[in-house]
């Protein structure tokens, strides 16, 4: 038997956990590790925070969902994680102890990302003068300092700090507050200004998009917000935001988007992440150095190709971390021996929704990361329309429906957005067309070498999955690293 342990139960945590259960035979445990006791629909947080829906809509208990599907749900913090053990260090109440440890087999960290408030004085919404959305607690927060400023309105400032990737909610923000104040006829008594790292407005972290530009500024621009582009904000008081050229912007409401880290146990382990804590991973979303670890979403790298005058990152769809997710359940599987196929790979071919009160714009770049060779992309545009706002609230009442039902991604979701949208979330790779098959053989041959010998300090019984026939019965054939096309699946029995 393997266990199998997800941290996290985020948008690439808890539809891991599901794409596991439904792949791996029930002999083998699916572990689910959750800082938070209920899940959150994170895009929904904007609409929380302008006192649009209650917290609840965007929220799922995670017990009676981990009940229901068959998953080991374990509510705690982690503090540690020993790779060569195979170990994790959970902070939190069980059996009346306040830590313990949990031994895996594969390991799918999903945990989101470390906010990097501390970067700028006086940002935040705990030790600081800004409002954000990035967590529950934090959206709360922002829609009890929403209430305030509508009694006693003055100038606001939205935007994201150097280094920020994740662009839309600040738009989303921005424009939504405006349609909001024009409906309570408070418009005139606010002055709107968005500043950001972008090197122009609509460019989201990602440049080249056909039209993203033009209908992101012309939009700002109708809705009389101003926008400082290349913007380095440096300090925030109660009173001010100052940027890096000096300028100050008087704010009685802000909501400033941080840049992200990695958490810290994942900073804590060397090798484990970059010098950010972002966990470099090989095509298949696989650790190149840690062959049992795997990770999706926020918490992976991925480098910014473009060279801009405020740093910035690489934006994460949601979209982009469901298809990780889907892809680490599918490629763990694989190695298990419980399904007979080639590895997934995501694609990062992304589609964003941004809702701007009655109108709103979808972005779309396939993929996100421009071929190395060419510098282009298979296609990338943004379309315009009330539309947009209409398929965003009725992506999110299906995905809240997919989270309750544990569904994973169903053949009709991957067709609907390769019809509608041009994207497709996954290719095949079989190991002999890996741009990367020396780095997955080594990988192989680490686990043949070095799990049997840890697996007796496991709290499993039986034969580990994860030993020796893993490797025999994944590839055949004589390896070597001048000619690895000959590489053939074989057959498994499982």
């Amino acid at each position: 038997m393997a266990n199998v342990v997800v941290i996290g139960a985020g948008l690439a945590g808890l539809p891991a956990a599901y794409e596991l259960r439904h792949l791996l035979p029930h002999e083998h445990t699916v572990t689910l590790i959750s800082n938070e006791p209920k899940f959150t629909f994170i895009p929904g947080l904007i609409q929380v925070a302008l006192d649009l829906k209650p917290l609840e809509h965007v929220q799922l208990d995670l017990s009676p969902l981990a009940q229901r599907h068959d998953l080991n749900l374990v509510l705690g913090k982690v503090t540690a994680l020993d790779p060569q053990a195979r170990s994790i260090t959970v902070e939190g109440e069980i059996n009346h102890t306040q830590e313990f440890a949990i031994q895996y087999d594969y390991l799918a960290i999903a945990t989101g990302a470390a906010l990097a408030f501390d970067q700028i004085p006086g940002l935040g919404p705990e030790r600081g003068y800004t409002q954000s959305v990035c967590t529950p607690d934090h959206a709360v927060a922002a829609r009890q300092t929403w209430l305030d400023f509508l009694k006693h309105p003055g100038p606001m400032v939205v935007g994201a700090a150097p280094g920020a990737g994740c662009f839309g909610p600040a738009y989303e923000f921005a424009l939504m507050a405006d349609h909001e104040l024009r409906r309570r006829g408070l418009r005139d008594q606010v002055s709107i200004t968005y500043v950001t790292p972008e090197p122009y407005v609509g460019h989201l972290g990602v440049s080249g998009v056909k039209h993203a530009r033009r209908l992101t500024a012309d939009l700002m621009k109708k809705r009389g917000i101003q926008f400082i582009e290349n913007a380095a904000i440096t300090a925030v008081d109660n009173q001010w935001i100052t940027l890096a050229d000096g300028r100050q912007l008087a704010s009685k409401y802000a909501m400033v988007l941080p840049a992200f880290r990695g958490a810290r146990f994942i900073q804590a382990v060397p090798g484990l992440g970059d010098e950010k804590g972002f966990i470099p991973v090989l095509p298949t979303q696989r650790h190149p150095d840690f062959p049992e670890i795997y990770a999706a979403g926020v918490s992976t790298k991925l480098t910014q190709p473009d060279q801009t005058q405020v740093p910035i990152g690489l934006p994460k769809s949601g979209q982009m971390a469901e298809a990780m997710a889907t892809a680490v359940a599918h490629n763990i599987a694989i190695d298990l021996g419980a399904i007979q196929a080639s590895c997934h790979v995501p694609t990062l071919e992304a589609l964003c929704f941004a809702e701007f009160g009655d109108t709103g714009i979808a972005y779309i770049a396939a993929p996100v990361l421009p071929d190395p060779k060419t510098g282009k992309r298979k296609s990338s545009y943004a379309a315009r329309g009330p539309w947009v706002v209409w398929v965003k609230a009725a992506f999110e009442a299906y995905f809240m429906v997919k989270i309750r039902t544990g569904t994973g991604m169903p053949w009709f979701e991957k067709l609907g957005l390769r019809s509608l949208f041009g994207l497709k979330l996954f290719k095949s790779l079989p190991m002999a067309d890996a741009p990367h098959v020396r780095e997955e053989i080594h990988a192989l041959s680490f686990i043949q070498s070095h799990m049997d010998q840890n697996h007796a300090d496991q709290n499993h019984t039986g034969q580990s999955h994860t030993g020796k026939n893993y490797v025999d019965q994944t590839y055949t054939g004589n390896l070597t690293d001048d000619d690895p096309s000959h590489l053939q699946p074989s057959d498994r029995s499982g």
